[in-house]
C-alpha cells in the first residue's frame, strides 16, 4: 500500500474544464478577435494561469489575469463540478491510513475555496499551490514539496493528475505517476507523458493505491488498470 497520495486539483478531483475554457475564451476574445477552441487550450492545462495566458498575448498578462479572475470568480460555483467517486475514494484512502495531499498550479485562495465548496478540505494534510513554490509543474518542485509536507519518501507516494504536466512532474520527483483517464485532455497526450499507470475511475485508483504489497516497487496492473511503459 502506498503511504501517501497526491492529487492534482483541476480536472482530477474537480471538473473545472468548462470554467477554464470559458474564462480563457472570455479574456482572449477581445485580444485575439476570435474565439479560442477548446482543443487549442489543452496544451496549457496544468500550467499556471500566467504561463497559459502569456502563451497567447505575452505583453498584456497582468491585465488578462485580472480579467480572467473576475470572470472565473463570478462563475466558479455554476461551472465547477465534483468528479465522480472523489469523495468516496478519499474516505476509503483515509480509512486505510493513507496520507493525502493536493498539488496544483492553481492559486491558494481559489484552491482552498474549491476544496471548501465541495467539503473536501478536511481530507488533506498538505496543500501545495502555485503560491508555495518558485517553479511549477512539469518541474518536480511542487510534488517534492507535497512529499515533504506529508513527511514521506518519494518511493512511498503516488500522484494522480489529468494532464501531461502532472505526469512529468511526478516522474521527475520520483513518485509513482498515474494518469486520470477521465481527463478531458486526449488520452494519447496523457500516454505520451509515460505515466506508470492510467485509471478510468476513482474506484480503480483507490484499488491501485491500497492493493500494492510495497511502495518501493513499481506497481503491477490490476483489474481494469492499464500499466503504461
Amino acid at each position: 500500500m502506498f503511504a501517501g497520495v497526491l492529487f492534482d486539483f483541476d480536472g482530477t478531483m474537480v471538473d473545472t474544464t468548462e470554467l477554464i475554457v470559458k474564462s480563457f475564451q472570455h479574456v482572449l476574445r477581445s485580444h485575439l478577435n476570435r474565439t479560442i477552441e477548446t482543443e487549442e487550450l489543452f496544451p496549457y492545462f496544468g500550467m499556471t494561469l500566467r504561463e497559459g495566458l502569456a502563451s497567447f498575448v505575452p505583453d498584456k498578462v497582468d491585465e488578462m489575469i485580472a480579467e480572467y479572475r473576475r470572470f472565473s470568480d463570478e462563475h466558479f460555483d455554476d461551472l465547477v463540478y465534483l468528479c465522480p467517486g472523489v469523495k468516496e475514494g478519499l474516505r476509503q484512502l483515509r480509512a486505510a491510513g493513507v496520507k493525502l495531499g493536493v498539488v496544483t498550479s492553481r492559486a491558494r485562495q481559489t484552491t482552498l475555496y474549491g476544496l471548501q465548496l465541495f467539503d473536501l478540505q478536511d481530507y488533506f494534510q498538505a496543500v501545495v499551490t502555485m503560491d508555495d513554490v518558485s517553479s511549477y509543474k512539469p518541474q518536480p518542485d511542487p510534488v517534492l514539496k507535497g512529499v515533504e509536507l506529508l513527511r514521506l519518501d518519494p518511493a512511498e507516494v503516488v500522484m494522480i493528475g489529468d494532464s501531461p504536466h502532472d505526469i512529468m512532474a511526478a516522474r521527475a520527483a520520483g513518485v509513482t505517476s498515474v494518469a486520470a483517464g477521465w481527463s478531458k485532455i486526449p488520452r494519447e497526450r496523457l500516454l505520451a507523458a509515460q505515466p506508470d499507470a492510467i485509471v478510468d475511475s476513482m474506484a480503480e485508483f483507490v484499488d491501485f493505491c491500497i492493493s500494492q504489497e510495497t511502495a518501493s516497487k513499481k506497481p503491477a496492473a490490476r483489474g481494469n488498470i492499464t500499466q503504461e511503459k
